[in-house]
């Protein structure tokens, strides 16, 4: 494995310092700091809760276009298989997309949805592999390691958080507070100051609180089937997917001077998104918190590793040595 440099291991200190101190303030005053930030008709935080997901949907059609013009061999009837796959996949995420967005934003009324939907996937899909005719096949080989990273980070990162939201079952804020939309009328009587909330510490599958009976989690459920996924956030780790992104400056040896518009702007956009779902009601900071560093550990631990095993993900040694060999 790849040793550390000093700079690596600095900016390891700070991050695990920066998750450290906030893991001790959301064990005190995650209840308060919710609270205080409670708006749930804010645009800011509607914004991120209609948007704030689309790292993640967008992983399969990027990774899918970058694997539909890659060459698996000099078998032409495994490449054509390999690229109607892809282009399925690709088509199958612009899908997944665009009904994602289409929950959210047209009108009920309309008659046949899939079929726009399905229409709009074909349209986008068309587009999207034409377009990528024109890159360089050179940049398209390199951009096999961008879409093997995107597809792990993503695929790791959001397994690991479900299974935490099965084993936490941390009721959200929102099912808590009197007059909220997915609370239920009663909740003053059902839930009376917040008695549901846990700390982020307990594992509520193992120890539950005393107040939370079968028939409460049925009152609960019957107003948000989502009432016991708080912990860690979901949307925070799909905003996390855009830790995709750091691995680009390793494969594109002009970028390294631009390395940390990588890094920044992913750690701002999972930020943002982040508090946004404490700002609706939907998440703690601690559920932010442990979300965003799932993804971004799971990022720089799968960066460290393909660097490790793979250090020339780039090509740049390969073209090297071949320029060597034309010129001899």
């Amino acid at each position: 494995m790849k040793k550390l440099t000093k700079t690596s291991w600095i900016e390891l200190g700070i991050s695990v310092g920066i998750f450290v101190a906030l893991a001790i303030i959301s064990a005190f005053l995650d209840l308060q700091i919710n609270k205080a930030l409670y708006s749930p008709n804010n645009f800011y935080g509607q914004y991120f809760a209609n948007f704030g997901e689309l790292p993640t949907y967008l992983v399969a059609p990027v990774a899918g276009t970058i694997l539909f013009y890659q060459n698996f061999g000099k078998n032409n009837k495994i490449n054509i298989f390999l690229k109607v796959l892809f282009a399925i996949v690709i088509f199958a995420g612009y899908f997944v997309l665009i009904t994602w967005l289409w929950g959210r934003f047209a009108d009920d009324s309309i008659l046949y949805p899939y079929l726009y939907q399905a229409a709009f996937s074909l349209l986008l899909t068309s587009l999207t592999i034409f377009s990528c005719m024109f890159v360089p096949k050179e940049k398209m080989r390199k951009l096999l390691w961008f879409a093997i990273f995107l597809i792990i980070v993503t695929a790791l990162s959001n397994i690991f958080v479900q299974i935490m939201k099965m084993l936490w079952e941390r009721q959200r804020f929102r099912t808590m507070t009197p007059g909220n939309e997915l609370a239920p009328l009663a909740v003053s009587v059902i839930c009376p100051d917040y008695a549901g909330f846990t700390p982020w510490y307990q594992i509520n599958i193992f120890s539950p609180p005393e107040i939370r009976t079968e028939i409460y989690k049925e009152i609960f459920l019957a107003t948000d089937e989502d009432a016991f996924k708080s912990f860690p956030s979901g949307h925070t780790v799909a905003a996390a997917a855009s830790f995709g992104l750091i691995i680009v400056p390793d494969i594109f040896e002009k970028l390294k001077k631009q390395r940390w518009i990588f890094w920044c702007v992913p750690i701002l956009y999972t930020t943002l998104v982040g508090i946004s779902r404490i700002v609706v009601a939907a998440h703690y900071l601690s559920d932010i918190l442990f979300g965003g560093f799932i993804g971004y550990g799971t990022a720089c631990l799968t960066r460290w590793i393909l660097i490790s095993k793979v250090p020339d993900l780039g090509g740049q040694l390969k073209n090297k040595k071949n320029e060597v060999a034309k010129t001899e």
